[in-house]
């Protein structure tokens, strides 16, 4: 059997929610409802869970996680998702370069470089890009601003919520782009991609 990279389990009145995601491979989790994505969704960012849920990421339920080991733990996920949307009164720059800028690491150089490529890779001009505010981008461009800066903390989980959403059918072309430019950084990665629709 695989190691798993998640293991989570929710069950309400409603609905059970059973998830197991093998480490390194790519899954596609379709779940009932907005109310169930945004609580697995929040549970793996935050690798922490409700009473009604249980969760397990790289094998260590978070139950028993103490703040350290948490900040471990959650330090190892990343995410395109509204739940971590970009700050308004920051330029796309601001938002991508944050987590370094508060951590000390990697080196803003380093994000730069990090960002350009990503950023060629969409065909986005980066000096552009970072000059402007989230309102001024549109909602691909506000999903690869969150995809890079997610990215500078090479995540060994990297989740897409709902990544097509709002997407126009020309922009949803891209979204293979996304997968492509996280495994070309972290080859052995997990990635997980959330929705509340069966694919079409």
């Amino acid at each position: 059997m695989s190691e798993l990279a998640i293991r989570y389990r929710r069950k309400t009145a409603r609905h059970e929610i059973d998830v197991s995601v093998a480490k390194g491979g790519v899954t596609r989790l379709h779940v009932p409802d907005e109310e169930a994505k945004a609580r697995l969704v929040t549970a793996m960012l935050k690798a922490r869970c409700e009473p009604s849920e249980e969760l397990e990421l790289f094998g260590e339920p978070a139950s028993a996680l103490g703040a350290a080991e948490r900040a471990r733990v959650r330090a190892k996920v990343g995410a395109v998702s509204p739940i971590v949307g970009l700050m308004a009164n920051l330029n796309a720059w601001e938002n991508i370069s944050l987590p370094a800028a508060y951590h000390g690491r990697p080196t803003l150089e380093q994000v730069a470089e990090l960002a350009r490529e990503v950023l060629g890779a969409f065909g986005a001009d980066a000096a552009l890009f970072f000059a402007r505010l989230p309102e001024e981008l549109g909602v691909l461009e506000r999903k690869i601003a969150s995809f890079v800066r997610g990215l500078v903390a090479a995540p060994q989980i990297m989740i897409f919520d709902a990544l097509e959403e709002g997407l126009s059918v020309a922009e949803c072309r891209h979204a293979a782009r996304f997968e492509a430019e996280y495994r070309a950084r972290t080859p052995h990665g997990t990635l997980v991609y959330v929705d509340t629709r069966e694919e079409a």
